[in-house]
């Protein structure tokens, strides 16, 4: 084997951290292989002014004595703790010397290091001076300069200006035949920079966003190398799969914070998912404390629905009489997702029965859909007066308690240059109709990273008495993974001050294809007697303002009725 000058000291850590104990046990010297040929350093020697001792190799995983062409060697003694407390690069060839410290134990005053071949050559020296804790003495620019420790790995000179901190799953595999199978746990590793505090967060949602499980295993802990959590088993539901999301953040300036953060998706496969659908009527809402409903009255029905393996996407519910005629039109709802359980409420007005068509009676609610229904008895009796009588009502200025305005609908994590939808329901309860601007963006600190603040703002006129939902769409085209924020404003009858929401969005700059682009609400609600409107989505007119437009046509057909009278009279 050729026997090479190349070789050199790199690295020498003489003083590790303080909450170390055995101090000795992790000491350790960096070899370097500055040549294109590897070198067998067997019975090479290594020490100080004191003691000189033999190098061997074998102890761990058998790698041996051999140093490949520009490669790194670890030397340390052969009880070292060395690699369960320094960030050791898996390449580095382990080497040790058979005793009980590395020549007579490496000093913090500075001392001369030797390193010499088979025949008792010198291959190669490097003098330190006295040492700081945690800091190692690295070979850079042709001199040792104190810096972060990188056993096995390039010296690149890091100093306590910044460091670099990951955190990652620990977990067998991502498909898991049951829940009893599934178990992991969470390591948070310094990768280079100072000793810190640190805080681990993690948590479990399914695919619609809905928080499973939290995990805080560390709060302000203290970090030297690496730590890893205590094994975690959720009973998590099978026949699922969910999102996995973790977290690190230091008290240090993280120079890459790309790897603070950890995701997986894993999937709990249990028994073999129902492919039959199925739909219950669990609860009626709004019936008085005898449980009748009013003719005239607007109640919701609470259904479980499971869609199992079918195109069908349409539920509708309605309300009927024994011999089959309908008291309400049909309330209609779509489900997307194949094999997943939804939670439904529907409302559903009953008719006014101002001419007395129907009596005081038992009614069928059906629900019915995806090759499934479902009914449900309830008592209807009692006109709702108001509901017969035609008013006209003045109109009153604009009342802001009159007004309420929500996010239905949003994604808490998006993808650089992928357009996502944000789903808001404007509802105006006044007698006027109001202008209205609405606009939304994506935002961190001081800057917007969805373009103009205002690029996606619509204008238009919400009817009095309506309900109106808006899709947004956001682009983002550049930011990093992160937390952010999106916030959606509203300006209503040209007021000076605008109404405001914000919400917690995830930036991920890799596509993730199990993911859903758009998560489906667990609670569902829709109104019937829906009109659909160009570009801004669907309104929903309430009963009132039918019975003030049915006014002009009630009055043309009473005028040509006398005039029929008084002519048949001549």
């Amino acid at each position: 084997m050729q026997i090479s000058n190349a070789m050199i000291i790199n690295e020498i850590m003489a003083n590790p951290p303080g909450d170390i104990t055995d101090e000795s046990l992790n000491e350790w010297i960096e070899i370097y292989n500055n040549d294109s040929v590897e070198v067998n350093v067997s019975n090479w020697s290594i020490g100080d002014d004191s003691d000189i001792d033999i190098i061997e190799g074998g102890l761990f995983n058998k790698e041996g004595t051999i140093i490949p062409a520009f490669g790194y060697a670890i030397i340390t003694d052969d009880k070292t703790r060395v690699y369960n407390n320094f960030n050791v690069s898996s390449d580095a060839i382990r080497l040790y010397v058979d005793d009980g410290a590395i020549g007579n134990g490496l000093k913090n005053d500075g001392e001369t290091i030797y390193l010499y071949d088979t025949n008792g050559n010198l291959i190669d020296k490097k003098t330190y001076n006295k040492t700081t804790e945690d800091l190692s003495w690295a070979y850079l620019n042709g001199s040792l300069h104190k810096a972060n420790p990188t056993p096995g790995f390039a010296n690149d000179g890091s100093l306590l200006s910044g460091c670099d901190y990951a955190v990652e799953f620990i977990l067998a595999k991502t498909v898991f035949d049951n829940s009893s199978e599934f178990s992991f746990r969470i390591r948070t590793s310094k990768i280079s920079g100072q000793k810190t505090n640190f805080t681990l967060r993690a948590k479990i949602e399914d695919l619609n966003g809905k928080l499973i499980r939290e995990y805080k295993p560390f709060t302000n802990q203290s970090i030297t190398r690496q730590r890893t959590s205590s094994e975690f088993t959720p009973n998590l539901e099978e026949g699922k799969s969910y999102f996995m999301d973790s977290n690190v953040t230091v008290q240090c300036n993280d120079t890459n914070s790309k790897n603070n953060f950890d995701t997986r998706i894993i999937t709990i496969k249990g028994k073999p998912l129902r492919e039959d659908s199925s739909i219950d009527i669990e609860k009626i809402f709004d019936l008085g404390k005898d449980k009748k409903a009013k003719f005239g009255q607007t109640i919701r029905i609470k259904l479980n629905a499971y869609k199992g393996n079918t195109n069908k996407k349409s539920i509708a519910v309605w309300i009927e009489s024994n011999k089959g005629e309908r008291l309400s039109k049909q309330s209609k709802i779509n489900l997307e997702l194949k094999y997943t359980n939804y939670s439904l409420t529907i409302p559903v007005q009953i008719k006014p029965n101002c001419d007395e068509e129907f009596d005081d009676d038992d009614y069928t609610i059906i629900a019915r859909g995806l090759d499934s229904e479902d009914e449900e008895v309830v008592e209807i009796e009692d006109l709702t007066d108001s509901m017969c009588e035609v008013k006209i009502v003045e109109s009153k200025p604009f009342s802001a308690k009159k007004f309420n305005f929500d996010i239905q609908d949003f994604n808490e994590n998006i993808e650089v240059d992928k357009e996502f939808k944000t789903r808001v329901v404007l509802d105006n309860n006044n007698n006027v109709d109001i202008p209205i601007k609405l606009w939304s963006y994506v935002y961190r600190g001081s800057k917007s990273y969805s373009g103009d603040r205002e690029e996606n703002k619509k204008e238009f006129i919400l009817k009095a008495n309506s309900l109106h939902i808006v899709d947004l769409i956001n682009v983002v085209e550049e930011a990093e993974d992160g937390n952010y924020k999106i916030k959606v404003l509203v300006n209503k009858d040209n007021q000076k001050t605008n109404n405001e929401i914000t919400k917690d969005i995830v930036i991920h700059t890799q596509s993730n294809k199990n993911i859903e682009d758009e998560k489906t609400a667990n609670e569902n609600i829709i109104t019937a007697n829906n009109i659909l409107m160009p570009n801004y989505g669907f309104v929903y007119e309430s009963t009132t303002e039918k019975a003030k437009n049915l006014v002009p046509i009630f009055l043309i057909i009473l005028s040509v009725l006398i005039n029929i009278v008084l002519i048949w009279r001549r």
